[in-house]
Parts: C-alpha cells; structure tokens; sequence
C-alpha cells in the first residue's frame, strides 16, 4: 500500500508547488487578490505593491491572480527574479509580449539587447499595437522585487509614462519581502505612483485549521482529519501560521502516521517530529 492509499488521497496535500487549485482564501489572501484586480481592472493606476514574510503565500497569490486575468483583455508577463539591469528586462519584455493577431504577430526585429535607446523605441511600439490595435492591457508583474537595484525600479517606474490622454497602456506590480516597503518608501518618485498596497499577514489559528482541511480535500481526503485538535493546534505554535512551514510539518507528519500506521496525528506525534527536526538542526 501506498502512503497515498493509506490515506485515501489521490495526490500529495501539502508539496511545495504553486498549484493555483491549492489557494486558500483567508481574509488577508483574498483582499490581496481582490486588490491586484482593482489595479488592473482600472487601468489607470500605475503601480501595486504586494509584500509578506517569507512563505506567507505571495507567489501563489500572484499565480491566482495571473490566471484570473482574460488573455482577450490582458498580457501578463512575470518575472519570478526581477534582479536583473533595466536593459535586460526591457528585451525579455519584449520577446515576451505576444499578439491575438497573427498580423501583428509578424517577427520584428530585436534591438541589440543593450542599446536602450532601440530597446525603449520597441516597447513603445508594441505596446500602443497592443493597446490600440488588440485593445489589451499589459501586466508587469516582478517577484522578489526586494532584490531589485534601485535605479532599475525607478527606470521601470517611468514605463508607465507612456499612456493615452485618457487611459495607461500598463499596470506594474511589485513583489516581495517585508524590506521590500521601506525600499519603495525611500524612493519618493516611485512612492507616489503605488495606487495600492498590501502585506500578506501569517495564518491565525483558526485559518490554519481551514488551510490543512482545504489542502486535504483539494487532495482527495473525503471527510475525516488526520490531525487532532491537539496536533492542530500544536502545528499553528511551531510554525507560526506560515503556510510554507504549515506545509513542511504536515508532510513531515503524513509521511510519520504511514510509516507507524497512525490514522490521526496526535500532538505527541507532532512533537516526535519538531524534536527530531530540531536534533538534526544542530
């Protein structure tokens, strides 16, 4: 018997993946998502801003609200390390931008991939093709944008430069880590162009308990728990309601109650497990 049979799912429940289907809609989750759409549904307000401790769910939040954008209305392009010059982001934006219409989907040629005077011409002009001739609006999105060197968030600020008189051709989002805030502050320009912002918060006790039952069903687990309340609640102390650890313990202790014939993992058993992690932590 598999562990998977063991347990009576049809797929691992808590592997470290960015599976959209695995989303779970706290307050704080949903209203981060909520707020991207509002960005890019009004078209005119530049910048957002999305930060969150580290394995507080940004990434999977930006994936859900990627995939929640019209491909008919919308071009996202992602960059999951945006720790690059402003040239090289320029060119790959570039290549990236795609067009419904084969027309204008014609291979154009590239610019030198550090001439920025070429490479700013060639944005330009796919993007009013894009936004006049498809009628689509283009999404920027950079993760781990804590990395980014200054000057290169103040040369992508000044994308949103080129617009109509009426409406912006681009919405740019940024993301990252808790330092992630204080480096926009500082620098005022960029500050003053963030419409709105967000910091994903941890998990509370009782969101914690709903994040291990949504993951488990979304897994094939039909009904029952495999945690006690106990144990529950002794997972939301370790880990501090940080769904990226709250995954590491849980797949840590499925795998513990199949190789010891556990039906539910009690609080002893959640702690057989910190002890051994920490042991081998040094």
């Amino acid at each position: 018997m598999t562990m998977l049979e063991f347990w009576g799912l049809k797929e691992n429940p808590f592997e470290e993946v960015c599976d959209t289907r695995f989303f779970f809609e706290s307050e704080d989750h949903r209203e981060a998502l909520d707020r991207l759409l509002y960005v890019v549904k009004d078209r005119n307000m530049n910048m957002g801003l999305l930060t969150g401790e580290v394995g507080s769910g940004k990434t999977i939040t930006k994936n859900v609200f990627r995939t929640s954008l019209p491909h008919q209305t919308f071009e996202s392009i992602d960059f999951e390390n945006s720790n690059f010059s402003f040239t090289d982001i320029l060119y790959d934006i570039i290549k990236r931008i795609t067009f419904r219409d084969a027309r204008i989907a014609m291979e154009e040629q590239m610019p030198a991939r550090g001439d920025k005077y070429l490479l700013m011409s060639a944005f330009k002009d796919r993007l009013e093709k894009l936004a006049f001739e498809e009628k689509r609006h283009l999404v920027l999105i950079f993760d781990e944008a804590q990395l980014m060197a200054d000057d290169v968030i103040d040369e992508i600020k000044g994308l949103t430069n080129i617009s109509s008189a009426m409406q912006g051709f681009l919405s740019i989002f940024f993301v990252g880590q808790p330092e992630l805030r204080e480096k926009i502050r500082l620098l005022k320009q960029v500050d003053q162009r963030i419409f709105l912002r967000f910091h994903l918060n941890n998990l509370d006790y009782n969101n914690t308990i709903n994040y291990i039952q949504h993951r488990l069903r979304v897994a094939g687990l039909a009904g029952q728990t495999m945690f006690t309340s106990l144990g529950s609640e002794l997972i939301f102390r370790s880990t501090g309601g940080v769904p990226r650890e709250i995954n590491r313990l849980c797949k840590l202790a499925i795998s513990y109650g199949f190789a010891h014939s556990i039906k539910e993992i009690s609080r002893e058993d959640v702690q057989v497990i910190l002890d051994d992690l920490e042991k081998h932590a040094g």
